[in-house]
């Protein structure tokens, strides 16, 4: 495949998300359709399928996405506490900072929180996606823990819970926080959200 047939297909799939995405947030997976997703990034059906085998693909594909852009934003998180630490010494401190610039990087559109949902709702309901679903969780999951662990060992910080659970609890509070910016029309979330995963996250660490 040449450089210019593989950057016009990679252009193809990030459009196929991004619409994606967007009907999805309007109408939920079930809801949508193949052909409304095609006309809203302005392609056939025939684009669509040379791309993604099936609905259940392009989902996933969906998954990655997001995921890819929360791991980016947690490593510009650490990155920034790293760079700092010789001026950081107060855990309060640290922990502000790296939540500060994690939420500060994220895309609080609308749009995302919405099919990030029904993405989720639709796992549950499709025995279909449910394996694939999984099997991203598990694997997302695992390098966001990595990176958690890490930079506390770092900082002479463990965490007191395992893993797993840390992160099932600071992901609900992230998520809970971003439903509630939207059900009070704020796509950005409130200033108590930044507060509130702070003091979780601190709830969980010990020094060494």
């Amino acid at each position: 495949m040449s450089e210019a047939v593989s950057a016009r297909r990679v252009h193809t799939r990030e459009k196929l998300v991004d619409a994606a995405i967007a009907v999805f947030a309007e109408k939920g997976v079930l809801g949508a359709s193949v052909e409304e997703i095609c006309e809203a990034a302005g392609f056939t059906r025939g684009a669509f399928y040379s791309n993604f085998d099936s609905k259940d693909a392009l989902c996933l594909a969906i998954l990655d996405h997001l995921a890819a852009g929360h791991l980016a934003a947690t490593q510009e998180a650490v990155a920034s506490v790293r760079t700092s630490a010789s001026d950081v010494v107060d855990l309060d401190e640290v922990v502000g900072r790296a939540i500060g610039v994690f939420l500060g990087s994220q895309r609080g559109d609308r749009q995302s929180i919405l099919a990030a949902v029904e993405l989720r709702l639709y796992a549950v309901r499709s025995e279909s996606l449910r394996p694939g679903y999984l099997a991203f969780f598990d694997r997302v999951s695992s390098e966001f823990v990595a990176v958690l662990k890490q930079t506390a060992s770092e900082f002479g910080y463990r965490l007191t819970v395992p893993g797993p659970q840390a992160l099932a609890v600071l992901q609900g509070v992230y998520e809970q926080g971003a439903i509630a910016g939207l059900l009070n029309g704020r796509p950005e979330g409130s200033p108590d959200r930044a507060v509130l995963l702070g003091g979780v996250l601190k709830s969980m660490l010990a020094p060494v």
